[in-house]
């Protein structure tokens, strides 16, 4: 989903963004120059028989052909568009959000249109789509914890949720950070792929932030793997799974950024799942926050997966990706993190920029698929970015008949349309509006009725 817009642009809408994704109570200072609105399709611009299911979505595919052709070939209309203020630019924004919730495979370059509209409406109106408003979200069992918050299992509508608490202890931390998750948590929702943790929120609780998201009961992948006997190419086509999530993001213009076990989940049907992604900036800013060591801001708790680049001060990009991928792999077929025998991240770090790499695991020998793997891994840590493969091409290789069968067969509880059901639990069905009733609101009055 790589949108063309401006820094200050995208600084705008975070603006905008920052408190739509918080899901409870947040104290009055930081809101309250957010004043509350109904976001709601107004009465009358609701189609008759808006209660049956089919005539609710009978418009939906006209109403996406208009608004393609408004935002690709009808530049004048485009502007009226987004010239929309107030009630009738809210309108707007909810309508684009739920047909891109409504549609979750819609054809990419029909949904980079309508979220890049999204996107410009929200900053010039100043106003934002509606989200799931979660509420009753109960945090219940601290089930891990680690430098940057805790994680618990919490029950929301009588479905167990993992909630992730990050610290922080000043409020301008917290302003600051809540910039940083709208705009990364604007990208996870529109993300969904059967290789890609669901998300439902941000939620504030005693002034800490939160990740909600669903439950796994498997845990991460190392957690899953330590109680699990799995045959080669078992293991491969959990593989395979981490790469095609990659390769979707990266297809999607989005970079990880903090590829790992940890942040790798295991689903009842023995699929992975990336999860966190896009989150390493943030990551980063929070080590800034908390520590005053400039190795602890640097590393941010991932050295070891880090790529040379990374450790001379450059950017997280769809390349270090690719190398953490391979160091992911290292680490589920060992059980550790690369370079064990080295006891601190700095040395690690200094290694890695000598040219050293992980050495051979005897668990990666004797077979041809594990010889395969090997060389891949050694591809996917050249130390000129420009010589790794693409996640494509990992995918490529990794996609023997047997681990393909294997993978297809994980994904057969997969919804596509699974967040946005669960968010109906609050929300409820809204009525699609026609074409007609669309054109109304853009080219008429500039007001729903």
């Amino acid at each position: 989903m790589s949108i063309d817009i401006d820094s200050d642009t995208a600084l705008q809408i975070v603006n905008d963004l920052q408190h739509k994704f918080l899901l409870d109570t947040h104290p009055a200072p930081l809101f309250s120059q957010y004043p509350q609105r109904q976001l709601e399709y107004h009465p009358g611009s609701e189609p008759s028989g808006a209660d049956d299911p089919s005539e609710r979505d009978a418009h939906v595919p006209d109403l996406i052909e208009r608004l393609d052709k408004l935002f690709h070939e009808d530049k004048n209309s485009y502007r009226k568009f987004l010239a929309h203020r107030g009630d009738s630019a809210q309108w707007l924004l909810d309508l684009l959000q739920d047909i891109l919730d409504y549609e979750p495979n819609l054809a990419r370059k029909n949904r980079c249109r309508l979220f890049k509209a999204l996107i410009r409406l929200s900053a010039a109106s100043q106003l934002y789509p509606r989200c799931f408003p979660l509420t009753g979200l109960e945090h219940e069992t601290l089930v891990a914890g680690g430098t940057f918050g805790d994680v618990y299992i919490g029950s929301l509508r009588d479905r167990t949720v993992a909630v992730k608490i990050m610290r922080v202890f000043e409020q301008s931390d917290i302003d600051a950070l809540l910039k940083g998750f709208g705009r990364e948590a604007l990208i996870w929702r529109q993300m969904s792929h059967p290789n890609l943790l669901p998300f439902y929120g941000l939620y504030y609780f005693q002034r800490r932030l939160c990740l909600v998201s669903p439950w796994m009961d498997n845990g991460h992948i190392r957690a899953f793997l330590k109680k699990e006997t799995y045959c080669t190419d078992c293991l491969l086509s959990l593989i395979l799974n981490v790469a095609l999530g990659l390769e979707y993001l990266h297809g999607n213009g989005v970079v990880h950024g903090d590829l790992k076990g940890d942040n790798i989940f295991v689903t009842s049907w023995r699929r992975a799942c990336l999860a966190d992604f896009g989150f390493a900036s943030i990551r980063t800013s929070m080590a800034s926050i908390q520590f005053t060591s400039s190795s602890k801001r640097a590393q941010g708790g991932t050295a070891r997966y880090q790529a040379p680049e990374l450790h001379r001060g450059g950017d997280n990009d769809k390349l270090t990706d690719i190398y953490a991928f391979a160091c992911f792999v290292y680490e589920l077929l060992t059980g550790k993190a690369p370079f064990p025998e080295l006891y601190s991240d700095v040395a690690v770090a200094m290694a890695v920029l000598e040219g050293r790499r992980p050495s051979r695991p005897q668990s990666c020998s004797g077979t041809p698929s594990l010889n395969g793997l090997w060389n891949l891994l050694q591809n996917c840590w050249r130390e000129n970015p420009a010589d790794r493969p693409t996640a494509s091409h990992v995918v490529q290789i990794l996609m023997g008949d047997d681990i393909q069968a294997i993978a297809n067969e994980s994904i057969l509880d997969w919804d596509p349309r699974f967040t946005s059901k669960f968010r109906r639990l609050f929300l409820g069905d809204r009525p699609f509006p026609s074409v007609a009733e669309f054109e109304q609101v853009v080219f008429g009055s500039g007001q729903t009725k």
